[in-house]
């Protein structure tokens, strides 16, 4: 049995808002019931948004489908909405891209500028080679977060895009699926 105290005469009432006597024990715990309902195969949201796939009871007469087929009826429609590739592949973090530029010897890191968002300027370039990587207490140091894209000069091609899920430095995102 729940109470409540009321502020005005200091008076207890129980849950069907009786009034109890002063000092009295009082249970403080709520009670709970629950109600059954049926099984459900999968759930998934209006058909407006994936067609071919609804909410159906297990032994229903409604129109079901595996939950592999529904997963990649939802990848395709991701796709279609999205207008670029859903990847099953990660895309490398911009620190490995940095590092594989930095210490590859088939890579001329002379040859390669990160683009990053400026808080206050927008996008910027920078040379890799002149990027820190130090602490936060330096002045020019840019967190990698920022990045956007690394582009090589030499034919300005970008080799690494966040947002476009590009990288032909380790074939990840987009890429690898090419």
């Amino acid at each position: 049995m729940a109470s409540l105290s009321t502020s005005k005469d200091d008076s207890t009432l129980d849950a069907e808002g009786e009034s109890m006597p002063k000092g009295d024990k009082v249970e403080a715990f709520p009670r709970i019931s629950t109600t059954e309902t049926p099984e459900l195969d999968y759930i998934s949201t209006s058909e407006s948004d994936y067609p071919q796939i609804s909410l159906s009871k297990r032994g229903g007469s409604g129109r079901t489908m595996s939950k592999a087929k529904a997963k990649r009826a939802r990848k395709e429609h991701q796709r279609s909405t999205s207008g670029q590739q859903a990847s099953s592949s990660s895309l490398r973090p911009a620190q490995d891209v940095m590092n594989r530029i930095r210490h590859d010897p088939e890579l001329k890191v002379s040859e390669y500028v990160v683009g990053y968002k400026d808080r206050h300027v927008g996008i910027m370039e920078k040379a890799v080679e002149n990027w820190s990587v130090e602490g936060v207490e330096e002045e020019e140091f840019i967190p990698l977060h920022r990045i956007e894209y690394f582009r090589r000069t030499t034919d300005d091609h970008i080799v690494w895009h966040r947002e476009q899920r590009i990288d032909e430095i380790f074939r990840s995102g987009v890429s690898g699926e090419i």
